[in-house]
């Protein structure tokens, strides 16, 4: 029996059409096969099983038999020239095929998406800056402040109706986001002229009074933190409710026993200070990663498979699914999302793709005992029982993954270690907003 003729054709470097022919001898025998099959198990009256003569099955079965047929033929007939020709293979293919005839050969097309080739270039001469982890006395100071804002005590203001920046202000509010359904929410407690923006809603309430009804319109910045509000306008009705002022505790060696688990004052600011030296090393490490990343990227352009950009977009929206509004704008406003975070999705991917070059280049492998490792590293971060985070990842693809993941992050560590590096100052990070927790229940 002949075997199935395969034709590849390059529809561009990470899109292929295989083009099959099954033989005919190769499709009657498996025709064949099937109607003996069905004739065997199948009950027709007047014939006993096993003795329908095969026109009766055809009249009966035949377009049954032969989808199921022609199903089975492109099923095993492109995996087999898959592996032949070695394609590495992301997508679901999509097949074009002419029905069965008897006595005719099978044709049919598969359109694929493979994984890029990516043919690494010289990684040498890369070079990065490196922000400053210096902490000064009012990076300090300025966590000590949170935290006694964190324990603050609220107390009613009855002394004056006409809301000042600081206060704590109890509303309740109904929101649109881009004229959708509203949402509405009682007792909500905003700290007025605290948004992170000129038209933040906690900035326009300062200045207004206890009692009152106020409609606000607040347009989102288009590079807003949280992608389900960036460049939208929100509409809000208010009614000021209450009026409270922060009572905040004083700063001493009580504070720190109270509020920090430390003998002293003293004590508390060594160990902010430690930790914020900790952080600002962790900010400067993904800082000098991200500039790695951007410069080999820069040096190895390449397609990126659309299957794998569509699975992270996917991912990435399901991960804002709690923030999604309800019911009927929930559909619209996926749609906005994944179109927001397609182009992170297709970055992340494509730092994935090189990574996983540079650490296959670099021939690095990681065992069975760090990868298990990390699944308890996991587990401790977490905060999760080590057992049942071990069997999630039983599963060979999770397990996989996970591998994957540790090969990339070792590879990019070899980058880094091999990068000339520069120091600068960094500014302290600004403190995120809590105006989007205000608008709409992102």
């Amino acid at each position: 029996m002949d075997a199935p003729r395969v034709t590849l054709e390059d529809l561009t470097p990470i899109r292929k059409r295989l083009r099959v022919e099954v033989p005919a001898d190769q499709v009657r025998a498996e025709l064949d096969r099937a109607f003996q099959r069905v004739g065997q198990q199948a009950k027709l009256r007047g014939f006993r099983p096993g003795k329908a003569p095969r026109p009766v099955l055809e009249r009966v079965f035949g377009d049954e038999i032969r989808r199921e047929v022609l199903a089975r033929l492109v099923e095993e007939t492109f995996h087999a020239a898959v592996e032949h020709h070695g394609l590495a293979v992301v997508s679901t293919p999509d097949i074009d095929a002419d029905p069965i005839t008897p006595g005719e050969a099978l044709r049919y097309s598969a359109t694929v998406e493979l994984r890029p080739e990516i043919a690494l270039g010289d990684l040498s001469g890369l070079s990065v800056t490196t922000p400053s982890t210096v902490v000064g006395d009012e990076d300090v100071d300025r966590t000590l402040q949170a935290m006694r804002e964190s324990v603050a005590q609220l107390r009613p203001v009855e002394d004056r109706g006409v809301i000042e920046a600081g206060d704590i202000v109890r509303v309740d509010l109904t929101s649109r986001l881009d004229g959708g359904e509203p949402v509405a929410r009682e007792g909500v407690l905003v700290e007025a002229g605290a948004g992170s923006f000129p038209l933040a809603l906690e900035r326009q309430l300062v200045g207004q009074h206890r009692g009152a009804r106020l409609t606000l319109s607040v347009p989102y910045p288009a590079d807003h933190s949280n992608p389900g509000l960036a460049g939208k306008t929100a509409e809000f009705e208010v009614e000021v409710k209450e009026l409270r002022s922060k009572e905040l505790p004083p700063l001493d060696d009580d504070f720190a026993r109270d509020h920090g688990k430390c003998d002293s004052l003293a004590e508390l600011r060594a160990r902010v200070r430690t930790d914020l030296e900790r952080q600002a090393r962790s900010r400067a490490d993904d800082a000098v990663r991200e500039q790695i990343i951007e410069q080999i990227l820069a040096r190895h352009p390449f397609d990126v498979p659309a299957t794998l950009v569509e699975r992270r977009t996917e991912a990435l929206v399901a991960s804002f699914e709690s923030g999604l509004p309800p019911d009927a704008n929930r559909d619209e406003a996926r749609a906005t999302l994944r179109e927001r975070l397609r182009p992170r999705a297709a970055q992340q991917v494509q730092v994935e793709l090189l990574l996983d070059a540079v650490a296959e280049r670099e021939r690095t492998v990681v065992t069975e005992d760090e990868v298990s490792a990390e699944i308890d590293a996991i587990a401790k971060r977490e905060q999760q029982v080590p057992e049942r985070m071990r069997a999630l990842y039983d599963r060979p693809e999770a397990r996989a993954a996970l591998r994957a993941r540790l090969a990339r992050d070792r590879a990019l560590t070899g980058l880094v270690a091999s990068v000339r590096s520069t120091s600068a100052s960094a500014a302290s990070p600004m403190p995120p907003s809590a105006a989007e927790s205000v608008a709409h229940e992102k």
